[in-house]
């Protein structure tokens, strides 16, 4: 399997200037840039820059992709927004880090693992995938931050008697965008499943938002308009109900569990899902079995019938279907004590069809093992 890299970069809240991709040309000659995006892959080499720098310069959102394993998500946040403060006791570790840069914060998920052989190219759109989480932080969403934490304890990188930080409300239902999170960076779902059982369903409650807003003293009201006044290409929306989120947190402190606990919930529900798909395999083998005898006993009790029907599929070259035919034919045989006849039988058909040698070496592929 050949190298493959690729870097992706997104610019969210602004376009870049001429000026600036002017200088992301300098770094790269063959990379593909616009006014909101830079993307290059490697075969051989590198990129010529530091990743995080350039996030922290010029983009909102980055992803990496190397086909060995490694994967590579970043985020920037204006560090003045109310959506990107209180994120620090969720990114305690080295697969999910928080960085300032200037008016910024750097979120910084990694995860390496031997990639799978399908994974050999990029492809292309996991950042569009994974890009809505920056609006729901934003917004006020804790998931994807309680879920960075998820990737550092499931690393070994928060002490086992350490306890959660604040569990945001609606971990048993994620979005796509937080989906594929979990998919990128290989979240154990049995550690997700039993952090969310600590989850309260997301509230839903407009007008509590409403009236909240309503209550709000002018002064920061008036706060939040001359901002949309002099920042247009940042969404007000966010700002407030990532205010309101704050001041409805989830969760007392007193009933947040221990990492130790929570990897031996996610070790007690790992035992009963194996045991449950053990179950549901067990009885889709029992019933694969039974039908394969139903069908074995009508040919048998067709025998005459299913032969004439093995012809006539090789006659009209229905090669695969005449081999399938025949491959059961030779199991009831063998089943039933005719062993005989099916290669008497078996000879007669060679004889009458020498010419339909497909149909005689899909009946080989299909019995090669035998």
């Amino acid at each position: 399997m050949s190298e493959y890299q690729c870097y992706e970069f997104i610019a969210i809240d602004r376009h870049l200037t001429q000026k600036e991709m002017s200088q992301l040309r300098d770094i790269s000659t063959r990379a593909e840039i616009t006014p909101t995006r830079f993307w290059n892959e490697y075969q051989w080499g590198d990129l010529k820059a530091d990743p995080a720098r350039l996030l922290a310069r010029y983009f909102d959102a980055h992803f990496y992709f190397a086909n060995w394993g490694t994967h590579r998500f970043m985020l920037r946040l204006p560090a003045d927004h109310a959506g990107a403060s209180g994120l620090e006791p969720y990114f305690q570790g080295r697969r999910a880090s928080l960085s300032k840069a200037d008016d910024f914060i750097i979120l910084d998920f990694w995860s390496d693992e031997e990639g799978d052989a399908d994974e050999e190219f990029y492809g292309g759109g996991r950042l569009a995938a994974l890009t809505p989480i920056r609006s729901l932080l934003l917004q006020g969403d804790r998931r994807a931050a309680y879920l960075a934490w998820l990737c550092n304890v499931q690393a070994g990188e928060v002490e086992r008697r350490k306890r959660e930080p604040p569990v945001p409300p609606g971990l048993a239902d994620l979005p796509a965008s937080l989906s594929s999170l979990v998919s990128e960076f290989r979240i154990d779902v049995d550690l997700l499943a039993a952090a969310a059982e600590g989850s309260s369903a997301p509230a839903a409650d407009s007008k509590l938002l409403r009236d909240w807003l309503k209550a709000r003293p002018s002064e920061e009201k008036e706060r939040w308009l001359l901002e949309a006044v002099e920042h247009p290409e940042l969404a007000l929306g966010t700002q407030i109900v990532a205010t309101f989120q704050q001041e409805h947190a989830s969760g007392p402190p007193g009933k947040r569990r221990s990492v130790a606990e929570l990897l031996a919930r996610a070790e007690q529900l790992r035992d009963e899902r194996e045991a449950e798909e053990a179950t549901a395999r067990a009885r889709t083998q029992e019933a694969a079995a039974r039908a394969r005898e139903k069908h074995l006993n009508s040919l048998a009790t067709g025998w005459e019938a299913a032969w004439s029907n093995l012809a006539q599929r090789v006659d009209q070259r229905e090669y695969e279907v005449a081999a399938t035919l025949a491959v059961d034919l030779r199991e009831v045989a063998q089943r039933d004590g005719k062993s005989s006849d099916f290669a008497a039988r078996f000879e007669a058909l060679k004889k009458a069809h020498s010419r339909r040698r497909g149909f005689f070496e899909a009946f080989k592929r299909k019995t090669e093992g035998w």
